[in-house]
Order: structure tokens, then C-alpha cells, then sequence
């Protein structure tokens, strides 16, 4: 489905209804697979919640995972996860990691904020409620990464992290990096304290004027614009312009379709955006 488009599904459908919010540019990469999860109202016991968290119901969650995994098309069993910490820590995912925090039994393979591997049928998994997730494909090796960046994981650059990762790990290339940024709260809803702006600041000082792209102040407070700032950082690395994909969808904006920790409240559900390297490299 269009990134520009809400989602919206027949809760009483089968799984093969379910379409997960896919990138046009990640598309097309044979061997990538990828989707994002979202709210669905009346969708098992929390709306299509993916995440274990309290208060959210683990068994649940877990059968949530399942059948988004499905329509995704990867393995569940698979997923591997990290306790997201909004820091700027890359974990560098092994073929024999898989499963780590896939399941409410299992362990997530360690406090980080951006996972990266070049290991087929590994699903590289971020849970977010208005943080951004940003989903990158090396085409050349392959390799992939997901990071989780709230703002600030932004103003600590977790996206030049996760390149700088990539290009130590795997030889990738940052120009050849494709990079989604998918669903997150909006620059119209992102409210933040000055501290924010000053960190950003501090860490944009080389931007020049382009830095001010990412904040507006349309009122008395300033608002903080966490994807044009993510994608600044990511041409910085040396992503090229025509190399990102951004979404429009505000999560608060839009929080019928979709979790929002400043709309739902600290009890928001989790929904989750997974990548893969597929085994058989055959799409």
C-alpha cells in the first residue's frame, strides 16, 4: 500500500487482508522484504498491538506478531529485537541471533537503538508509538538496518550511527544506501522544550541554515521535526536525496490507524516495522 494512504482493514478479515505499509523504494529490491505494522481497531485484544510492554497483553501481542509476520512474509519465530533506549548504540545482528525477543519468553539481544545485519532470514524488528523508524537497504551486499529514532536519538544522530555501522561491518557504501522513514509524529503535532532545539542545534552546528529546516515555531512553544531532521542527517552521511523515501503519516495526527504515545497516552500499543534479508533470494 501508498505510504500516503491511512490504513484501514476489516478487523473481522482474514490475515491475507492485512496490508502492511511498504516503501515504493524498498519495493524494488528482490531478496528485501519489509513492513510496517499498525493500529486496527476491534484487531484482537489491543488494535493490532505488536509490543510486550505492560499493560499490553504478551499472548496476545505474540499472536499479533504472528499474523502481521504472515502478511509481511517472514518468520515470526525469527524476529529479533532490542531494548530501545533512545540513544545512539548499533547492535550488529549473527545469523545464530534470530529469535532473540521474538517471542514473550525470549531475551531481545541487547539496550540499543539500530540493529544491522547481512545474515539472510534474520527480521530485524523496531516497536514504536510516534518515534520514528527508519528502514535501510545496502543493495550492493546486501545488508539492512532498523533504527528507532525518537528526537533524541535524533540529536545524538542514531542514523549516522547505523551508516557508520554498516560501512565498518559490511563495506556499505552510503550512497547506496535506499532509506524508508516511515510513520512518526509530525512537525504539526511535535510540541518540545528549548533543551530539544539546543541539542539539535548542537548537533546540526555543520548544517548551517539547512538545520533550521527542521524547526518551526508556529505558536509560543517550538516544534521539532524529527524526520526532516532524520533526513538531513542521513544525506549527511552521505545518503543521496533521491535515496529516501519519507512518509507523511503523523502518528498523532492520524491516531485512529496508528499508536501515539502523545495521543493514546503512556498505555499506547506498539507497532512494530520489520526487515529481512530472504534466504532464498528469490523475492
Amino acid at each position: 500500500m501508498s505510504e500516503t494512504m491511512t490504513p484501514a482493514i476489516d478487523p473481522e478479515a482474514s490475515v491475507t487482508a492485512l496490508a502492511p505499509l511498504q516503501s515504493d523504494l524498498l519495493l524494488g529490491f528482490v531478496g528485501i522484504v519489509h513492513g510496517l505494522t499498525y493500529r486496527v481497531p476491534g484487531m484482537g485484544l489491543a488494535e493490532g498491538n505488536v509490543g510486550f510492554g505492560a499493560p499490553r497483553d504478551k499472548a496476545d501481542a505474540w499472536a499479533m506478531r504472528q499474523l502481521w509476520c504472515r502478511a509481511i512474509g517472514v518468520d515470526p519465530e525469527r524476529i529479533v529485537t532490542m531494548g530501545q533506549v533512545h540513544a545512539n548504540a548499533v547492535i550488529r545482528v549473527a545469523a545464530e541471533d534470530a529469535g532473540c525477543g521474538a517471542t514473550p519468553e525470549s531475551t531481545h539481544l541487547g539496550y540499543a537503538d539500530a540493529l544491522i545485519t547481512d545474515a539472510p532470514d534474520v527480521v530485524l524488528t523496531t516497536l514504536h508509538a510516534d518515534c520514528l523508524s527508519i528502514l535501510m537497504v545496502d543493495p550492493e551486499r546486501p545488508a539492512v538496518a532498523a533504527v528507532h529514532a525518537g528526537w533524541r536519538g535524533t540529536v545524538v544522530d542514531v542514523a549516522g550511527a547505523a551508516i557508520r555501522a554498516m560501512r565498518s561491518a559490511y563495506g556499505t557504501r552510503p550512497s547506496a544506501i535506499r532509506a524508508f522513514l516511515g510513520p512518526a509524529i509530525g512537525v504539526c503535532c511535535n510540541e518540545v522544550g528549548e533543551e530539544v532545539i539546543e541539542a539539535w542545534r548542537e548537533q546540526a552546528a555543520d548544517l548551517g541554515p539547512l538545520a533550521d529546516l527542521a524547526v518551526q515555531r508556529p505558536g509560543l512553544k517550538d516544534h521539532f521535526d524529527v524526520p526532516r531532521a532524520n533526513t538531513l542527517l542521513l544525506q549527511r552521511a552521505g545518503v543521496l536525496p533521491e535515496h529516501i523515501e519519507v512518509s507523511p503519516i503523523c502518528t498523532r495526527d492520524l491516531r485512529d490507524s496508528w499508536f501515539s504515545h502523545r495521543g493514546h497516552g503512556p498505555g499506547a500499543g506498539r507497532e512494530g516495522a520489520m526487515i529481512a534479508i530472504r534466504g532464498d533470494r528469490a523475492g
